[in-house]
């Protein structure tokens, strides 16, 4: 080195800084090129993520129609089925509609329950939804052409003390004369169309199960079973509807009902009663048909009523009420 002149010191050094300047410059692109290679594949990896998040999205969406429309079926078949059985809405409800389709003679009315059998599983468990059957059952009269039907007809014929308005009885007795045999038909006829109006209710859940006509001593009794259909789910979808007429109670509340009684007794002594002091009529206080009564005793009160009316039978005297046996007569002492 020391030999050489400043030329070759000055090219020597030259090309030394020339060599240390393309070895950083060769470096810093080969590092670059690892730089761009890592950020390329971390692109690649991040697109395919994405494409991976937006394929998990629609299927998402996919699945999350899919349940909704599940959903949407399930909720169909649920509301097929009443939620509740409210037995005194059916009654009303339905009696309503043969009474406003003119057939309002009504001999009978009562329920009865049934239960569809459990689905077997798969798992051979059974399932805990049910399905249950109430059946109204009804019988309706068509008029005979000559009787007076008491339908919405009040007590008029009895006065106050208990015995027959003479006068009054006159005037409905010539009413009674023929009116014809088509005098049924309105009544038939309004049968038919209720039938044809609550078979269109709702025909997933209430059916007619059977109607039919039977012919009597000149009038027609006419009878129908109405089926209602409820389930209990034991993971229900929907909400239960509950606003139907046959379901929610629509008729009148808070009704009076002082002074009531079930059954025409011989004779009606609650004072509060507009039936005050009336009488049951002798044919029918006079049957022996007590199943509770010792046969002597039922033989000897129609022999009583027979020969002395209901009244007399019973020791009245006056028009006043027997006094009862145990009972303090009003005013005496010891009532409060």
């Amino acid at each position: 080195m020391s030999n050489l002149g400043p030329r070759e010191k000055y090219g020597i050094i030259l090309l030394g800084i020339v060599l240390i300047v393309f070895g950083i410059y060769m470096l810093g692109i080969r590092n670059l090129n690892k730089s761009y290679d890592e950020l390329v594949a971390t692109r690649d990896s991040l697109v395919q993520q994405k494409e991976y998040y937006d394929a998990l999205k629609n299927q998402n969406q996919e699945m999350q129609a899919q349940i909704a429309e599940l959903e949407t079926e399930i909720s169909e078949v649920e509301g097929s089925f009443l939620p509740v059985f409210n037995t005194e809405s059916m009654l009303q409800y339905v009696l309503s509609i043969f009474e406003s389709n003119g057939c309002p003679y009504l001999v009978d009315a009562h329920t009865t329950d049934s239960y569809l059998p459990q689905v077997l599983m798969p798992d051979g468990t059974l399932s805990e939804d049910t399905v249950a059957i109430k059946t109204v059952s009804l019988q309706f009269s068509t008029v005979d052409g000559v009787c007076i039907p008491q339908y919405n007809r009040e007590n008029t014929v009895n006065l106050p003390d208990g015995t027959v308005d003479e006068e009054l009885l006159s005037q409905l007795l010539e009413t009674m004369v023929w009116q014809g045999s088509a005098s049924r038909d309105p009544q038939y006829n309004g049968f038919i169309a209720s039938l044809v109006q609550i078979a269109n209710i709702d025909p997933d859940c209430i059916k007619l199960s059977s109607f039919g006509a039977e012919g009597k001593n000149g009038y027609i009794l006419l009878s129908v079973d109405i089926n209602f259909y409820a389930a209990s789910f034991a993971n229900r979808v929907s909400e239960p509807d509950t606003s139907a007429p046959y379901i929610r109670w629509n008729g009148d509340t808070g009704v009076a009902t002082n002074a009531g009684f079930i059954g025409m007794p011989f004779i009606v002594d609650d004072p509060n009663s507009v039936w005050y002091l009336c009488a049951l009529d002798a044919n029918s206080a006079s049957s022996t048909d007590r199943p509770f009564a010792t046969y002597y005793s039922a033989a000897i009160w129609s022999q009583m009523v027979g020969e002395g009316g209901v009244r007399g039978a019973l020791g009245m005297e006056d028009g006043n009420l027997p006094e009862i046996p145990g009972e303090t007569p009003v005013g005496e002492p010891g009532e409060e």
